[in-house]
């Protein structure tokens, strides 16, 4: 069972990587849609990123002008997702914006079925209506107990982020073979890279945001951002090692409990560190969502059958 635990690492990284951005939006940013500090952060990395490949990887420029377009553009798409998310952080807590990011496996199956040619079975025909009721349940604001408000601006900024990265997802899968993986990568980093460099030179307010919060933050915010990038790229590498010791299924599944664990960390937060992150600890608003969470982690079981 030692994949078991390789595969849960990554989850626990990825958590430690929401309530980083939640914590960095909430201290570090004025108000609605002000994150372009950590959008600039998060796309500046891409050219990093490009750079080390582009030292150890051998032929990255023999590989055709559209797919080195087509993933340039995934690299463009990573950010919009991003700035979808980093508005979502500004108006919702985090614990209820993570298990969103479960229905990316139910639109990787729609686009994998209409572009890729991959067919859907039953269980993973009812494990996406699963998903998705436990994702309406999410979708509530219960913590008026006499009026129930659908979260809209929620689903406007996070339907369209999942449907984004599972279209990254099969865009990826579309143009990369096994043994030009990193070469593939280094053009979605030249993407991700270029699209920073461009929002740095033509918006003023995202490249004020960024000179404020470094400004402001100074070697706290590099820290916590580089140590960010660094927690997430590990647990990526952790599953993607967990896949060679056991059924991809299996590891993915795993995967799938990082809303649960956000869940208990907040709390805990709340309990003992308010100041990093809180929850609202109200049954009315603490019960719906544990009960979204299960439903959710339910339908993932019944998908990946």
């Amino acid at each position: 069972m030692n994949w078991f635990f390789i595969a849960l690492t990554a989850p626990f990284l990825w958590v430690l990587v929401n309530i980083t951005d939640q914590y960095l939006v909430k201290k570090y940013t004025d108000g609605k849609r002000t994150s372009g500090a950590l959008v600039l952060f998060s796309s500046l990395i891409g050219i990093f990123g490009a750079i080390v490949i582009g030292l150890f990887a051998n032929n990255i420029f023999e590989i055709s002008s559209i797919d080195k377009l087509l993933l340039i553009i995934t690299g463009i798409l990573s950010i919009v997702w991003i700035i979808l998310y980093l508005f979502t952080l500004e108006i919702e807590k985090v614990s209820g914006v993570v298990p969103w990011f479960l229905t990316i496996p139910v639109f990787g199956y729609i686009l994998g079925y209409l572009f890729l040619g991959e067919t859907l079975n039953l269980s993973q025909q009812i494990g996406s209506l699963i998903i998705l009721f436990g994702v309406a349940i999410l979708s509530f604001d219960f913590s008026n107990a006499k009026q129930r408000r659908f979260k809209w601006q929620v689903a406007l900024y996070m339907i369209p982020a999942c449907f984004i990265i599972a279209t990254i997802g099969v865009i990826f899968k579309y143009v990369t073979v096994v043994d030009q993986f990193w070469v593939s990568s280094f053009w979605v980093y030249v993407g991700l890279g270029a699209t920073g460099v461009f929002i740095y030179i033509f918006s003023d307010s995202y490249r004020c945001q960024f000179l404020k919060m470094i400004k402001k933050g100074k070697t706290k915010i590099v820290g916590l951002n580089v140590g960010s990038e660094i927690a997430s790229n590990v647990g990526n590498l952790l599953t993607n090692y967990a896949t060679l010791l056991a059924p991809v299924a299996l590891v993915y599944l795993v995967g799938n409990f990082q809303p649960a664990i956000l869940l208990i960390f907040t709390l805990l937060c709340t309990r003992f560190f308010p100041n990093i992150i809180t929850e609202d600890m109200s049954k009315r608003v603490l019960f719906p969502k544990i009960m979204s969470i299960v439903i959710i982690i339910l339908g993932s079981v019944v998908l990946l059958r």
